[in-house]
């Protein structure tokens, strides 16, 4: 089917060639599945009505609208307004907050639309005013009082489903609205079970969502339902979250050019700054435009052969997972190019636009932690396995074989070799010898952990590279810091030891190649003042000529 709209399509700009050979199949194939979710709780005496939630479901609303021309709501409700909205106690926004990277005082008071004088001592105690999310919503119940937020909530409620009435056709009629979006774990679907019971609405509600975290759905209403397109009977659960990992360029190139939503006003949706450039807007218009142009041509083609190219659900689902998974998971030259530089708008406590690849965090990553830990790195970046191919395709394929549960850690993982000396220069001008492990890796590279106390108080590390690696590529130098050893070496924040302060003593240097001169020749690395009781050094090398055993 892509073969053959792609034969009657003509040749377009990138982004829109995109959405005519990637996403169009996807998101078409999606539509398919919410009109069989409708067919499915439809009945006798029931009134279904299909919700796209704004702003991951924009796309799906047009497509729906473009193959169905039938009545449907796009319907602005997000994930905090859902949950402050649903609050009779305090723990919902808790549980929200819980989740938020950082925050500072404004943004706190555009969420709840009050700023008590506790909250705002709380953020004066923090650097710049920004408090972690997870600080913020351990300190809360001490902060504020339950009925203040019960109140707002009731506020909020009040306002949503005003908008409700009058967004969604026949909202006090309706017995059944499907909910589609791109997923994952059904939070809105939730909460907004928790306000329809609050307020004596006996709706029931439905889910239909492109990828499903199916073990979340164990706590729906008896009356309600969920179900994902790409679900665990399709890939397995460790396979989905490494999708939903990836997620966020499937939702950049799918919502709306607006904002997130704030609050309503009416019929009017409030809603916050839209942080990301004009160019990004573009191009995810243009590849929603290829989107529609497939949606469109592909039901023409299919009439035209006599295909029914979803009529098998779970084939379709696992032909659309695999399409997903290779422009999500193995992106190549061309997508990376033209997706590459797209940003993240969290829209949760922060206007902060979040990098999708960052190639530089990645090898500090490897170098700090090994390749199975930095598959598992958390946002952002919010692309990680961009971040991998922005490296080398076969960082991309193994990142997608440890997806699958194909990595295993006795190949890529480290094993030891032998041990070697290296001097430690501290402060008062003494020097002295430790030995640490040299480990090697599944990919053939060298790596050094070195730990250190602020205690210790050392200045300089020596790393006598002729003993070990007398030729190499020198991948990078890195520190994590924390209160402990474990805690540091786990540390996801691996800072990168500039180049240029390292200083290579007895070694010829051309860009990440050396070659040591004699059997002196040695690397000096500067150990910074810490800020933090441990700090640990990590050195990257793949050797050139024999290896430590």
């Amino acid at each position: 089917m892509r073969r053959m709209v792609a034969a009657r399509s003509a040749e377009r700009s990138p982004a829109f060639h995109l959405g005519a050979t990637v996403l169009g199949p996807v998101m078409t194939a999606f539509d398919a599945f919410i009109a069989r979710r409708r067919e499915e709780v439809s009945g006798p005496g029931r009134t279904v009505v299909v919700g796209f939630l704004g702003r991951d479901g924009f796309l799906s609303h047009r497509i729906w609208q473009q193959l169905h021309g039938t009545t449907s709501a796009y319907v602005e409700i997000n994930r905090r307004v859902s949950l402050i909205a649903s609050a009779d106690t305090m723990q919902p926004l808790v549980d929200l907050l819980s989740k938020v990277f950082k925050i500072d005082a404004p943004t706190f008071g555009d969420m709840l639309k009050v700023m008590p004088a506790r909250v705002a001592a709380f953020f004066a105690g923090f650097p710049d005013g920004i408090a972690s999310g997870e600080e913020l919503a351990e300190a809360l119940p001490g902060l504020m009082n339950p009925a203040e937020i019960v109140e707002l909530a009731a506020g909020l409620r009040a306002r949503l489903l005003a908008y409700l009435r009058q967004a969604v056709p026949g909202f006090d009629d309706c017995t059944d609205l499907v909910l589609a979006d791109l997923g994952y774990s059904g939070s809105v679907q939730k909460a907004l079970r928790r306000i329809f019971n609050l307020e004596g609405i006996g709706v029931r509600l439905h889910g239909a969502y492109l990828m499903s975290l199916d073990d979340a759905f164990d706590d729906l209403a008896e009356e309600d339902s969920a179900k994902g397109f790409i679900s665990d009977l399709v890939v397995s659960p460790h396979v989905k979250r490494m999708l939903i990992r990836n997620v966020a360029l499937l939702e950049q190139i799918c919502c709306s050019a607006d904002g997130s939503v704030r609050d309503y006003d009416g019929n009017q949706v409030l809603r916050e700054i839209n942080p990301r450039p004009e160019s990004q807007i573009a191009l995810a218009a243009g590849v929603q435009a290829g989107a529609l142009a497939f949606a469109e041509a592909a039901e023409v083609v299919a009439r035209d052969f006599g295909l029914s190219p979803y009529a098998t659900p779970d084939v379709a689902a696992r032909w659309c997972a695999a399409t997903l998974a290779r422009l999500l998971l193995l992106p190549d030259d061309d997508e990376l190019a033209l997706l590459g530089e797209l940003k993240h708008d969290v829209n949760l406590g922060t206007r902060a636009l979040a990098p999708m690849i960052d190639g530089d965090f990645i090898r500090r990553q490897i170098t700090a932690r090994g390749l199975s830990a930095a598959c598992t790195a958390l946002a952002p970046p919010m692309w990680l396995a961009g971040c991998f191919a922005r490296l080398s395709p076969s960082h991309a394929y193994l990142y997608a074989l440890f997806g699958a549960n194909r990595l295993p850690a006795d190949v890529f993982g480290e094993s030891p070799c032998d041990p070697v000396q290296i001097g430690l220069f501290h402060g008062n001008g003494e020097a002295t010898l430790e030995t640490v492990t040299v480990y090697r890796t599944g990919l053939g590279e060298l790596r050094l952990r070195i730990p250190l106390s602020r205690a210790m108080g050392i200045t300089t590390i020596a790393l006598p590279l002729a003993k070990f690696a007398a030729e190499g590529l020198l991948h990078g130098v890195t520190v994590q810091s924390a209160a402990t050893v474990r805690d540091a070496a786990e540390s996801q924040d691996a800072i990168g030891i500039a180049a240029d302060s390292l200083v290579y003593a007895g070694v010829r240097r051309n860009g990440a190649h050396y070659s040591t001169e004699d059997g002196d020749g040695c690397l000096l690395i500067p150990v910074a003042p810490m800020a933090q009781e441990i700090a640990v050094y990590s050195v990257a090398i793949t050797p050139l000529g024999s290896v430590p055993r």
